[in-house]
């Protein structure tokens, strides 16, 4: 082995190398990057020059690790949310670890820098991203000016609503169907005072809430041939979206029957 006395002990390195791939899991990286980032730990860490290797299987909401000189550890996902600035964190201490930098220890201590870390962006902030978003879908399609402010007005509601919904309910989907269904209805109100497009007015409703990330990383699982975890995520984003259609049917349905 070529890490340090405190890294000798096996538990110590399996629950580190696990702890890593927990934070990439739950801040929404794709279970092939948590497998890869993991396997290069462990390779490191016992001196294996292999470019393979066996020691960990990752999928949606588990993580398996063990060492072939015995030892293993799994660890429950539960919770998902996307992070790219802690995925990118941990990507760049795993390859400081890698390149014989920071020490085991060292690692395990900015890994847990890194799961204090809260996100600094700001709710008006992301009300701003949401806005630029949900107001350029309506000129990317070709819309009008006109629908503009409509759609933006629809998807900072929509976005809200989603927002406190996830917060209240801690329930999958709900939070889409609700958050669509006002947005929708919002969107409606705003086009009947001064719109043009409904269905562009609509689109950028829903547009900061769909599951971008989640389909790119199902792609992403099924190219890497994780097919169970590519299918997993696939499966959830196609809910999410179902979800998302469902509310704004149901408001078209209150509006224009």
């Amino acid at each position: 082995m070529n890490i340090g006395t405190l890294a000798r002990d096996k538990d110590y390195l399996l629950e580190t190398v696990l702890f890593a791939g927990k934070l990439l899991l739950e801040n929404g990286a794709e279970t092939s990057r948590v497998e890869d980032t993991m396997e290069r730990m462990i390779r490191h860490a016992i001196g294996d020059s292999r470019p393979t290797s066996d020691y960990t299987y990752v999928t949606v909401n588990g993580i398996f690790v063990k060492l072939n000189s015995g030892g293993s550890q799994f660890q429950r996902i539960d919770k998902r949310q996307y992070d790219l600035n802690k995925i990118c964190g941990i990507n760049q201490i795993s390859r400081d670890f890698a390149a014989g930098r920071i020490s085991l220890q060292n690692m395990r201590h900015r890994l847990f820098a890194i799961e204090r870390d809260v996100c600094k962006l700001k709710l008006w902030h992301k009300f701003i991203c949401t806005a630029c978003l949900s107001g350029s879908i309506i000129l990317l399609f070709g819309g009008s000016f006109v629908d503009v402010p409509a759609a933006i007005f629809a998807g900072l509601v929509s976005y809200f609503i989603h927002t406190w919904l996830t917060r209240a309910l801690h329930a999958p989907f709900l939070p889409e169907y609700g958050a669509a269904l006002l947005g929708g209805m919002a969107g409606y109100i705003a086009f009947t005072y001064r719109g043009v497009h409904l269905d562009l007015i609509m689109m950028g409703a829903v547009a900061p809430l769909v599951p971008g990330i989640a389909i790119t990383n199902a792609i992403r699982d099924m190219m890497a041939r994780h097919y169970i975890s590519g299918m997993i995520v696939a499966i959830e984003a196609l809910f999410t979206a179902s979800a998302l259609g469902a509310g704004i049917a149901s408001a078209s349905y209150l509006f224009l029957r």
